[in-house]
């Protein structure tokens, strides 16, 4: 009989604190809280103990748990399990997909219902950076460590993040963010 090791759940981890950290130009000024939960978005930019990715494993593969998205018809407008953040579908909408990796994270992350979310790297969901840049730092580390051509499909989004595409879902977060979440920026 096959050994098949028990599940790595949330519940595993101290999500007390959460920190988040995005692509965006004030990512490059993080500091670690002590005990904090840190989730990346795409790929390690630091230790952290999850990675929040749309299209997992498109970035590489790590030896920790991703936080995902998936879309199904369901009566929830949002609903997570475990590590995957469920979304209602609705074929009938044009405003049904993409969430950007961000959003994802921040959802699972106030489904956790931490102390506190910090925000590194989400610059442009606070019209500090409109045009989505990502910050300089991180372009050089994904382009020296990754296929950006091919992950992206588009030589445009190398340097910036892709906008949501669900306005009313990005409306949501975006105020949410507003009035419980301390957003760090950087210089």
């Amino acid at each position: 009989m096959i050994d098949i090791p028990d599940p790595i759940l949330p519940e595993h981890f101290d999500r007390t604190h959460i920190d988040i950290l995005g692509r965006g130009p004030s990512v490059d000024s993080y500091v670690p809280r002590e005990g904090a939960f840190v989730i990346c978005c795409q790929y390690p930019m630091v230790r952290c103990d999850a990675i929040a990715c749309n299209q997992f494993g498109q970035w590489g593969f790590y030896p920790i748990p991703y936080i995902t998205v998936r879309q199904k018809i369901q009566k929830e407008v949002i609903k997570i399990i475990d590590w995957v953040v469920l979304m209602s579908r609705d074929n009938n909408s044009p405003d049904n997909y993409a969430y950007n990796t961000g959003e994802v994270a921040y959802l699972w992350a106030c489904a956790q219902k931490p102390k506190s979310i910090h925000l590194w790297g989400f610059d442009s969901f606070f019209n500090k950076n409109s045009n989505w840049d990502h910050s300089k730092n991180q372009a050089e580390v994904a382009q020296e460590k990754f296929d950006l051509l091919t992950i992206y499909g588009s030589q445009e989004y190398i340097d910036k993040s892709m906008p949501s595409s669900n306005q009313s879902i990005h409306k949501i977060i975006k105020q949410n963010f507003k009035s419980h979440t301390i957003l760090q920026q950087g210089e």
